[in-house]
Protein backbone atom coordinates (compact mmCIF):
# COMPACT_ATOMS: atom_id res chain seq x y z
CA UNK A 1 0.00 0.00 0.00
CA UNK A 2 1.20 3.57 -1.15
CA UNK A 3 2.34 5.41 2.12
CA UNK A 4 3.22 8.77 1.41
CA UNK A 5 2.47 11.04 -2.06
CA UNK A 6 3.83 14.18 -3.21
CA UNK A 7 1.78 17.06 -1.36
CA UNK A 8 -0.24 19.04 -4.78
CA UNK A 9 0.13 22.48 -2.73
CA UNK A 10 3.84 22.23 -1.43
CA UNK A 11 5.49 19.46 -2.93
CA UNK A 12 6.72 18.01 -0.17
CA UNK A 13 6.16 14.46 1.56
CA UNK A 14 1.91 13.77 2.18
CA UNK A 15 2.00 10.84 4.61
CA UNK A 16 -1.11 8.27 4.58
CA UNK A 17 -3.68 9.10 6.84
CA UNK A 18 -6.85 7.09 6.60
CA UNK A 19 -9.08 5.44 3.60
CA UNK A 20 -12.57 6.55 2.66
CA UNK A 21 -14.87 4.92 0.87
CA UNK A 22 -15.93 7.39 -1.84
CA UNK A 23 -19.41 7.35 -4.38
CA UNK A 24 -19.97 4.17 -2.54
CA UNK A 25 -17.60 1.87 -4.62
CA UNK A 26 -13.83 3.69 -4.57
CA UNK A 27 -11.73 3.04 -0.98
CA UNK A 28 -9.55 6.33 -1.65
CA UNK A 29 -6.52 6.95 0.43
CA UNK A 30 -6.11 10.71 2.57
CA UNK A 31 -2.67 11.92 3.08
CA UNK A 32 -2.03 14.59 5.68
CA UNK A 33 1.43 16.71 5.06
CA UNK A 34 3.38 17.94 7.97
CA UNK A 35 4.98 20.84 5.70
CA UNK A 36 1.91 22.64 4.50
CA UNK A 37 -0.68 21.22 7.07
CA UNK A 38 -3.01 20.16 4.37
CA UNK A 39 -5.04 16.93 3.87
CA UNK A 40 -5.43 15.35 0.25
CA UNK A 41 -6.52 12.44 -1.26
CA UNK A 42 -4.40 10.14 -3.95
CA UNK A 43 -4.82 11.52 -7.28
CA UNK A 44 -8.78 11.87 -7.87
CA UNK A 45 -9.05 9.45 -10.84
CA UNK A 46 -13.07 8.74 -10.02
CA UNK A 47 -13.86 13.41 -11.34
CA UNK A 48 -15.45 12.94 -14.15
CA UNK A 49 -17.92 10.31 -12.09
CA UNK A 50 -18.44 12.49 -9.61
CA UNK A 51 -19.40 15.62 -11.49
CA UNK A 52 -22.07 14.02 -13.02
CA UNK A 53 -25.12 16.28 -13.16
CA UNK A 54 -26.92 13.92 -10.66
CA UNK A 55 -24.45 14.67 -7.82
CA UNK A 56 -25.80 18.32 -8.13
CA UNK A 57 -28.95 17.37 -6.38
CA UNK A 58 -26.85 16.61 -3.20
CA UNK A 59 -25.82 20.45 -3.03
CA UNK A 60 -29.35 22.00 -1.59
CA UNK A 61 -27.39 24.93 0.39
CA UNK A 62 -26.40 26.66 -3.35
CA UNK A 63 -29.19 29.43 -2.62
CA UNK A 64 -28.64 30.20 1.23
CA UNK A 65 -25.01 29.54 0.59
CA UNK A 66 -25.14 32.21 -2.28
CA UNK A 67 -26.87 34.64 -0.61
CA UNK A 68 -24.66 34.79 2.05
CA UNK A 69 -21.51 35.02 0.26
CA UNK A 70 -22.96 38.34 -1.95
CA UNK A 71 -23.88 39.76 1.63
CA UNK A 72 -20.40 39.46 2.60
CA UNK A 73 -18.47 40.39 -0.26
CA UNK A 74 -20.99 44.08 -0.23
CA UNK A 75 -20.03 44.76 3.33
CA UNK A 76 -16.07 43.28 2.84
CA UNK A 77 -16.15 45.83 -0.88
CA UNK A 78 -17.90 48.40 1.19
CA UNK A 79 -15.78 48.54 3.80
CA UNK A 80 -11.87 48.06 1.52
CA UNK A 81 -13.59 51.27 -0.82
CA UNK A 82 -13.42 48.67 -3.86
CA UNK A 83 -16.99 48.56 -4.63
CA UNK A 84 -16.88 49.67 -8.31
CA UNK A 85 -13.78 48.27 -9.22
CA UNK A 86 -13.96 44.32 -10.96
CA UNK A 87 -15.51 41.40 -9.00
CA UNK A 88 -14.95 38.02 -10.42
CA UNK A 89 -16.58 35.30 -8.61
CA UNK A 90 -13.99 32.08 -9.58
CA UNK A 91 -15.92 28.91 -10.40
CA UNK A 92 -19.25 31.07 -10.59
CA UNK A 93 -21.50 27.59 -11.21
CA UNK A 94 -24.80 28.78 -12.30
CA UNK A 95 -23.64 32.55 -11.63
CA UNK A 96 -26.33 33.56 -8.55
CA UNK A 97 -23.64 35.33 -6.27
CA UNK A 98 -22.14 37.29 -8.72
CA UNK A 99 -25.59 38.21 -10.10
CA UNK A 100 -27.01 39.26 -6.71
CA UNK A 101 -24.02 41.61 -6.44
CA UNK A 102 -24.69 43.46 -10.02
CA UNK A 103 -28.37 43.66 -8.62
CA UNK A 104 -26.82 46.13 -6.10
CA UNK A 105 -24.57 47.69 -8.29
CA UNK A 106 -21.38 45.43 -7.83
CA UNK A 107 -19.23 45.29 -10.90
CA UNK A 108 -19.37 41.55 -10.61
CA UNK A 109 -17.96 38.91 -12.72
CA UNK A 110 -18.12 35.34 -12.95
CA UNK A 111 -15.58 32.97 -14.27
CA UNK A 112 -15.91 29.11 -14.65
CA UNK A 113 -13.71 26.55 -16.58
CA UNK A 114 -16.22 23.48 -16.07
CA UNK A 115 -20.01 25.07 -16.74
CA UNK A 116 -21.90 28.18 -17.78
CA UNK A 117 -23.16 30.39 -15.87
CA UNK A 118 -27.27 30.13 -16.96
CA UNK A 119 -27.92 32.99 -14.46
CA UNK A 120 -25.11 35.35 -15.83
CA UNK A 121 -24.93 35.31 -19.30
CA UNK A 122 -22.80 38.02 -20.97
CA UNK A 123 -21.13 38.90 -17.91
CA UNK A 124 -19.18 35.85 -17.58
CA UNK A 125 -15.31 36.25 -18.41
CA UNK A 126 -12.11 33.86 -19.51
CA UNK A 127 -9.89 35.70 -17.46
CA UNK A 128 -9.34 36.70 -14.26
CA UNK A 129 -6.85 39.78 -15.45
CA UNK A 130 -7.81 42.95 -14.06
CA UNK A 131 -9.64 41.90 -10.97
CA UNK A 132 -9.65 43.94 -7.60
CA UNK A 133 -11.42 40.71 -5.95
CA UNK A 134 -11.44 37.20 -6.26
CA UNK A 135 -13.88 35.33 -4.78
CA UNK A 136 -13.96 31.31 -3.99
CA UNK A 137 -16.92 30.21 -2.11
CA UNK A 138 -16.73 26.75 -2.11
CA UNK A 139 -14.10 26.28 -4.82
CA UNK A 140 -10.81 25.42 -3.04
CA UNK A 141 -11.41 22.02 -1.80
CA UNK A 142 -12.58 21.10 -5.47
CA UNK A 143 -8.67 21.67 -6.73
CA UNK A 144 -7.03 18.82 -8.47
CA UNK A 145 -3.97 20.82 -8.72
CA UNK A 146 -4.02 23.57 -5.57
CA UNK A 147 -0.44 24.76 -6.11
CA UNK A 148 -1.20 25.61 -9.69
CA UNK A 149 -4.79 27.10 -9.16
CA UNK A 150 -3.64 29.41 -6.43
CA UNK A 151 -0.64 30.43 -8.39
CA UNK A 152 -2.67 31.66 -11.07
CA UNK A 153 -5.10 33.50 -8.66
CA UNK A 154 -2.52 35.25 -7.02
CA UNK A 155 -0.20 35.73 -10.66
CA UNK A 156 -3.03 38.65 -11.62
CA UNK A 157 -2.17 40.53 -7.94
CA UNK A 158 -5.72 40.92 -6.92
CA UNK A 159 -6.23 43.16 -4.03
CA UNK A 160 -8.60 40.65 -2.15
CA UNK A 161 -8.75 36.91 -2.37
CA UNK A 162 -11.94 35.62 -0.45
CA UNK A 163 -12.17 32.09 0.10
CA UNK A 164 -14.86 30.17 1.89
CA UNK A 165 -13.98 26.02 2.60
CA UNK A 166 -13.85 23.54 5.60
CA UNK A 167 -10.90 24.08 7.88
CA UNK A 168 -9.97 20.95 9.84
CA UNK A 169 -7.90 20.74 13.05
CA UNK A 170 -6.23 17.50 12.80
CA UNK A 171 -7.45 14.44 9.97
CA UNK A 172 -10.62 12.82 11.12
CA UNK A 173 -12.17 10.24 8.98
CA UNK A 174 -15.04 11.26 10.12
CA UNK A 175 -15.40 14.62 9.29
CA UNK A 176 -18.54 15.64 7.34
CA UNK A 177 -16.51 17.91 4.90
CA UNK A 178 -14.61 14.93 3.52
CA UNK A 179 -18.16 14.43 1.46
CA UNK A 180 -17.85 10.85 0.28
CA UNK A 181 -21.52 10.87 -1.21
CA UNK A 182 -20.11 12.98 -4.31
CA UNK A 183 -16.83 12.49 -4.55
CA UNK A 184 -16.23 16.45 -5.37
CA UNK A 185 -14.13 17.39 -2.43
CA UNK A 186 -10.33 16.68 -2.89
CA UNK A 187 -8.56 19.16 -0.89
CA UNK A 188 -8.45 20.39 2.81
CA UNK A 189 -7.06 23.47 4.58
CA UNK A 190 -6.06 23.71 7.99
CA UNK A 191 -5.17 27.26 9.88
CA UNK A 192 -1.31 26.41 9.24
CA UNK A 193 -2.45 25.80 5.79
CA UNK A 194 -3.81 29.01 5.47
CA UNK A 195 -0.77 30.80 6.65
CA UNK A 196 1.36 29.26 4.08
CA UNK A 197 -0.62 30.07 1.37
CA UNK A 198 -0.71 33.64 2.97
CA UNK A 199 3.32 33.70 3.07
CA UNK A 200 3.78 31.61 -0.51
CA UNK A 201 1.90 35.20 -1.89
CA UNK A 202 3.08 37.66 0.41
CA UNK A 203 -0.44 38.46 1.32
CA UNK A 204 -2.04 38.77 4.81
CA UNK A 205 -5.13 36.64 5.91
CA UNK A 206 -7.12 36.17 8.54
CA UNK A 207 -10.94 34.66 9.66
CA UNK A 208 -14.11 36.39 9.95
CA UNK A 209 -17.51 34.40 9.87
CA UNK A 210 -16.68 31.41 8.15
CA UNK A 211 -14.45 33.29 5.03
CA UNK A 212 -11.09 33.41 4.86
CA UNK A 213 -9.63 36.72 3.79
CA UNK A 214 -6.40 37.32 1.86
CA UNK A 215 -5.52 41.26 1.62
CA UNK A 216 -3.07 43.59 0.23
CA UNK A 217 -1.13 44.33 3.47
CA UNK A 218 -1.44 48.13 2.77
CA UNK A 219 -5.58 47.64 2.70
CA UNK A 220 -5.02 46.04 6.95
CA UNK A 221 -5.53 49.74 8.41
CA UNK A 222 -8.99 49.86 6.77
CA UNK A 223 -10.02 46.81 8.79
CA UNK A 224 -8.07 46.25 11.79
CA UNK A 225 -7.54 48.92 14.59
CA UNK A 226 -4.14 50.50 14.34
CA UNK A 227 -1.34 48.40 16.03
CA UNK A 228 -3.76 45.67 16.96
CA UNK A 229 -4.95 42.27 15.53
CA UNK A 230 -8.68 43.11 16.33
CA UNK A 231 -11.14 44.31 13.72
CA UNK A 232 -12.45 47.85 13.49
CA UNK A 233 -16.10 47.72 14.74
CA UNK A 234 -17.35 49.68 12.08
CA UNK A 235 -16.23 46.94 9.62
CA UNK A 236 -18.03 43.93 12.07
CA UNK A 237 -21.30 45.87 12.24
CA UNK A 238 -21.41 45.98 8.23
CA UNK A 239 -20.73 42.67 8.42
CA UNK A 240 -23.31 41.90 10.95
CA UNK A 241 -25.96 43.54 9.47
CA UNK A 242 -24.44 42.29 5.94
CA UNK A 243 -27.65 40.14 4.75
CA UNK A 244 -30.03 43.12 6.03
CA UNK A 245 -28.08 45.55 4.11
CA UNK A 246 -28.04 43.38 0.86
CA UNK A 247 -31.62 42.83 1.14
CA UNK A 248 -32.75 46.69 1.73
CA UNK A 249 -30.85 47.16 -1.35
CA UNK A 250 -32.61 44.81 -3.16
CA UNK A 251 -35.51 45.81 -2.28
CA UNK A 252 -35.03 49.63 -2.43
CA UNK A 253 -33.33 49.58 -6.09
CA UNK A 254 -35.56 46.53 -7.65
CA UNK A 255 -35.24 46.12 -11.33
CA UNK A 256 -32.59 48.94 -11.91
CA UNK A 257 -29.52 47.11 -12.46
CA UNK A 258 -31.10 44.50 -14.24
CA UNK A 259 -32.76 46.72 -16.61
CA UNK A 260 -28.99 48.17 -17.04
CA UNK A 261 -27.30 45.31 -17.57
CA UNK A 262 -30.25 44.43 -20.34
CA UNK A 263 -29.98 47.61 -21.74
CA UNK A 264 -25.70 46.72 -22.12
CA UNK A 265 -26.19 43.25 -23.43
CA UNK A 266 -28.96 44.26 -26.11
CA UNK A 267 -26.94 47.12 -27.15
CA UNK A 268 -23.57 44.95 -27.30
CA UNK A 269 -25.55 42.51 -29.12
CA UNK A 270 -26.77 45.01 -31.55
CA UNK A 271 -30.21 43.51 -30.60
CA UNK A 272 -32.71 46.23 -32.37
Amino acid sequence: MTTEICCRLCGNIAQFSFKKRILSKYDVKYFYCQTCAALQTEEPYWLEEAYLPINEQLDTGQFIRCLHNAAFLDALTSQLNLSNEPLIDYGCGSGLTARILRDVGLNAYGYDTYSTPRLLMGFQTETIEGAAIINLCEVAEHFPNPKSSFEHIFSYNPKVVVIQTGIFNEPDVDWGYLAPEHGQHIFFYSEKTVSFLANAHQMAAFFIQGYIVFVRVELLENLFIKGTNKLRVDFLSKVNQSIHSLLNKILTNGYKYAVNDNLMLTKSLQIP
